[in-house]
């Protein structure tokens, strides 16, 4: 066959870089680089190192199953040492290698796995001027990978259930969103558990579509088992992710119409027996399925304000009406997230019109039944997060897929709807519906850019003080989870009175340092330092220190806001 003559190669050339294969990469090529510079401009103007005491918390534990092969902690909060010394046959607080009994396991175990690729240091100080500790890049990086993750599944779940169109510009929205970076860089796993969401919800989509076709039994069951496996990932991730679960296994139910009242229960009874060996862990260690979890929402109750709960060694909780305290705090956050949280997701325009989708029936009977069966999660997580707070609400992000998605396709029908018979003022809309979905990004990344997280937390300084002690040693703080994730030291999380800490000191382990820090010292004086069980503090933050207390020697710490206490004058020795 006789080659093309070089001018008809020319034509063929010229033709795919215009409107061919070669117009769609370059298209896509220029839309990569496009998500690529927004990622790199956000991360470089808003990363300056770990905020979150729980993205701190998680940190240490990952550091520690790298080391140990163990989900054990150094940061010991006093309700921890009371949960594990509850039963009479029980008296070891097992302070040193306490185990964790309080997080799902997933996450310090990736972040354990993650820390082990060479290259790693621990003990260096953060470097450059924005004294950025070198680890937290690292999780930094971990958790942008599984956000870019999601954006991909996020498009393949949009051209499932709607058109191209809508899927290219939800991954658009979805990588413009303020929230999704703003998670990613707290280093709370919640983006991993949103991507473990997507993946399970995806999975389901191609079992129900295999149903629809009548396939035999096997071909949908192995993406309905694929789902159910993400849906355990993603529980052993957050616990709170949990509430996914009820709603794909409804929507499995509804697929298979006749059988599925039988389904839908096996679905949960599957979940069920793949998390049995994580609960029981916690029961043989703990002696019970979630181990301490559940009781953390009594942290911010009446009977415990100010999360004094994980403050308490002697919580006593018989006769206290914990049920009704729970309603009412209960209560009042489900009242607070509908009107602060809830629908100000994305600065609110998505979400409403998410809500305006479910007074309007999709022709395909998949994508409406989905929108009801996802509805039943939302409120099913709204509740879980309603007992333990906006640390849990934040979870709320791996519903932003497909509320995106939803929003967006009933967006098109407006559209549509409107006849608009220019096609520059159909792409003006949708640009403005980008600009103002993108707005809170916009908002952030313009100045005042993020400063380094002192106060509270300085790295350096975190690091000077656990270094006063030995490895060893036991200290008490207000902010154990920096301590026991910067400088590598046991920590006890400062009891809620100082009866307490005597308690632990006479009859558990002596206590080597008390740390003070603004966290403390920046309390408000008469409300609360002196009208709660912090007064019994009181003496010792002002300086006047009891005659019967252990720790003597103090130095002041950065202008007198933090303050270090101990047996001796140990910042006047050689480093131990």
């Amino acid at each position: 066959m006789a080659a093309k003559p070089f001018e008809s190669r020319i034509q063929d050339l010229v033709y795919n870089v215009d409107v061919g294969i070669g117009a769609r990469l370059i298209k896509g090529t220029l839309y990569v680089l496009f998500i690529s510079f927004i990622i790199l401009l956000y991360t470089a103007n808003q990363f300056r190192g770990l905020r979150d005491a729980e993205a701190m918390d998680y940190a240490q534990l990952g550091r520690n199953f790298m080391e140990h092969r163990q989900l054990i902690t150094q940061n010991v909060r006093p309700a921890s040492i009371w949960y594990l010394t509850r039963s009479p046959d029980e008296t070891d607080p097992r302070i040193h290698g306490h185990p964790d009994i309080v997080h799902a396991p997933l996450y310090p175990v990736m972040l354990g796995t993650w820390f082990r690729i060479p290259g790693m240091q621990f003990d260096a100080l953060p470097d450059g001027p924005l004294n950025i500790y070198q680890p937290e890049r690292r999780i930094m990086y971990l958790n942008h990978l599984f956000a870019i993750f999601t954006g991909l599944l996020l498009y393949l779940v949009g051209r499932r259930l709607f058109d191209a169109r809508v899927a290219l510009l939800g991954v658009t929205i979805y990588f413009l969103s303020d929230m999704v970076w703003r998670d990613s860089l707290s280093g709370t796993g919640v983006t991993i558990a949103a991507f473990w969401a997507i993946a399970a919800v995806y999975a389901m989509l191609i079992a129900v579509s295999r149903i629809e076709e009548s396939a035999d039994t096997r071909r949908w069951m192995v993406p309905a088992l694929v789902s159910l496996a993400f849906c355990v990932l993603a529980f052993l991730t957050r616990y709170a992710a949990v509430a996914l679960v009820p709603g794909l296994a409804l929507y499995l139910g509804l697929a298979l119409k006749q059988r599925g009242w039988v389904w839908g229960p096996v679905f949960i009874a599957l979940f069920l027996v793949a998390v049995s060996p994580w609960f029981a862990r916690n029961i043989a260690v703990s002696g019970a399925p979630l181990g301490l979890a559940p009781h953390m929402a009594l942290n911010d109750t009446t009977l415990f304000a100010e999360n004094s709960f994980e403050r308490s060694l002697n919580p006593n909780l018989e006769g206290q009406g914990v049920a009704g305290v729970l309603q009412t705090k209960s209560l009042k956050n489900f009242h607070r997230f509908y009107q602060e949280n809830l629908r100000t997701i994305g600065e609110g325009l998505l979400i409403c019109i998410f809500f305006t989708t479910f007074f309007y029936r999709f022709v395909r009977s998949p994508v409406h039944t989905l929108r009801w069966c996802l509805a039943l999660s939302i409120a099913l997580f709204l509740l879980i997060a309603s007992f333990y707070g906006d640390a849990t609400f934040r979870l709320i992000v791996m519903f932003w897929p497909f509320i995106i998605l939803y929003a967006l396709a009933f967006f098109f029908l407006l559209l549509e709807r409107m006849q608009l018979q220019v096609k520059i003022m159909n792409m003006a809309v949708t640009g403005a519906l980008i600009i103002l979905s993108a707005l809170p990004m916009i908002f952030t990344l313009l100045p005042p850019r993020a400063t380094i997280p002192y106060p509270p937390y300085a790295p350096q300084m975190i690091m000077y003080v656990s270094n006063l002690l030995r490895p060893n040693e036991l200290m008490c703080t207000d902010m154990s989870w920096a301590t026991a994730w910067y400088g590598r030291q046991t920590s006890v999380l400062l009891p809620y009175n100082i009866e307490e800490f005597y308690d632990i000191n006479d009859y558990m382990h002596r206590f080597s340092g008390l740390y003070f820090t603004n966290l403390t010292r920046n309390q408000p004086y008469a409300r609360t330092l002196r009208s709660s069980r912090y007064v019994t503090w009181l003496p010792i933050l002002e300086g006047r220190i009891p005659g019967d207390f252990p720790l003597t020697q103090g130095i002041p710490l950065r202008d007198m806001e933090n303050i270090f206490l101990s047996d001796r004058a140990r910042w006047a020795e050689e480093a131990p």
